[in-house]
């Protein structure tokens, strides 16, 4: 173990946040990116903003251009990002980067000594495939590994039987939790996961709650247009997030579809905003031609924040029918926006949604269940208009200067057992 002194504040601390399989600063709804990027980006620019010096670690997987050397940058806020380039293979499949791991550490390491001298304390890894990567970096630093799971593999596969996972993953998520000095959870409902899968103690799991940008995501100002009876409007419904069975999108476009036929009088608009991701992707603009309703479906690329900010607020319900969700930011970002969510009722969404308050959680992916609730939001304005004060409310108690609080919290604690 690393023979690391505990600190008394941010100042002097040095953090290394590790995202090799995707790029933190990714557009959020392309290719892997998604709530792992906003939150290792949100995260470390709240850290930094309290005086931590932070490291960024990923690689060139999220960028067009493969190029031959390694790059680090200073960002505006102070954060070094170091860029480490990967093999065409790699490229093709990033499950290949297990293949070269060590390799990337060990530049990770040289990229980060290079950048400043200054000694790391700790090493926060994210994603299995970081903290894998996240180990050695940590005995050739001397520093300390706490990892964030994000997803786990055997909690993926429960909810979704169709989920193709490499068959590594589990016995490296397994080496990673016997073998990092402290694991973060985004909810209780994580937390109680990682003790089950893994039989970790309590005492080696820590509670970081995702935050949200609520200068960005915030509720309409001035009068609510959204609010009151649909008159001269359609009902509208949004689906933010990459476009992958896993995450639901064809279940929207099915409920949608289901929703017309019961209650046709009233228009609807469904929105998606997101693209492709992985082997397993869907298309959606020929799922929808199938149940036949392209008419009443807009298709979006994925959306800087203010714009979808923007676009939730415009949103009379955000749809998330995820099969599975370790948090579910989505769902955050849109009931700061005063915005009520339609959830499946897994993982964080079980905790993040309020039922009956901010939204309503669905127990199935059944397109007539989720079809039914649409029409409840159709029939009762009143009702959203109540979901809608309380989600907004509720997500005040979300930010990401409180994540940082809580992980500036959890450095210390890791820091003092490691000494001992």
């Amino acid at each position: 173990m690393p023979t690391v002194s505990p600190f008394s504040g941010a100042a002097g601390l040095r953090v290394v946040m590790l995202s090799l399989h995707t790029s933190p600063l990714a557009q959020a709804g392309t290719g892997d990116a998604g709530g792992l990027n906003v939150y290792v980006n949100a995260l470390s620019k709240a850290l930094a903003s309290l005086g931590v010096s932070v490291d960024l670690v990923t690689t060139n997987l999220d960028h067009h251009e493969s190029t031959q050397e390694d790059r680090s940058t200073t960002l505006p806020d102070g954060r070094r990002l170091h860029v480490l380039r990967v093999c065409p293979t790699c490229r093709e499949d990033k499950n290949r980067l297990l293949e070269c791991l060590e390799d990337l550490a060990a530049r990770a390491v040289s990229a980060v000594q290079a950048a400043d001298p200054a000694p790391v304390q700790v090493i926060h890894s994210h994603y299995w495939l970081s903290g894998l990567a996240g180990r050695s970096m940590a005995a050739a630093l001397d520093a300390v590994l706490v990892h964030t799971m994000h997803t786990i593999g055997a909690v993926k596969r429960e909810r979704d039987p169709f989920a193709q996972e490499d068959p590594r993953r589990d016995q490296s998520e397994a080496l990673i939790a016997a073998e990092a000095a402290m694991l973060t959870a985004n909810t209780p409902r994580e937390a109680q996961d990682l003790q089950r899968l893994f039989e970790i103690p309590p005492s080696r799991i820590r509670l970081l709650r995702p935050g949200t940008d609520l200068s960005v995501f915030h509720p309409p100002v001035g009068e609510d247009p959204r609010s009151g009876p649909l008159q001269d409007r359609p009902l509208r419904l949004t689906y933010a997030g990459r476009l992958q069975p896993h995450k639901g999108p064809q279940v929207a476009v099915a409920a949608v579809a289901r929703l017309r036929q019961l209650y046709p009088e009233v228009p609807v608009q469904l929105t998606i905003a997101g693209r492709q991701s992985g082997p397993d992707a869907l298309d959606i603009e020929d799922l929808t031609a199938q149940h036949g309703i392209a008419d009443e479906v807009v298709l979006s690329e994925p959306l800087p924040h203010p714009e979808l900010a923007e676009l939730f607020r415009r949103s009379d319900a955000v749809l998330v029918p995820s099969y599975s969700e370790s948090f579910g930011l989505v769902a955050l970002e849109a009931m700061a926006c005063g915005t009520p969510v339609l959830a499946h009722n897994v993982g964080g969404l079980a905790e993040l949604v309020r039922h009956r308050r901010t939204g309503r959680l669905i127990d199935t992916l059944d397109p007539d269940q989720w079809a039914q609730q649409m029409k409840w939001l159709i029939l009762h304005r009143k009702a959203w208009s109540r979901y809608s004060t309380t989600a907004a409310h509720l997500a005040r108690q979300y930010s990401w200067s409180a994540s940082a609080q809580a992980a500036l919290g959890a450095y210390r604690e890791v820091s003092a057992l490691v000494q001992h």
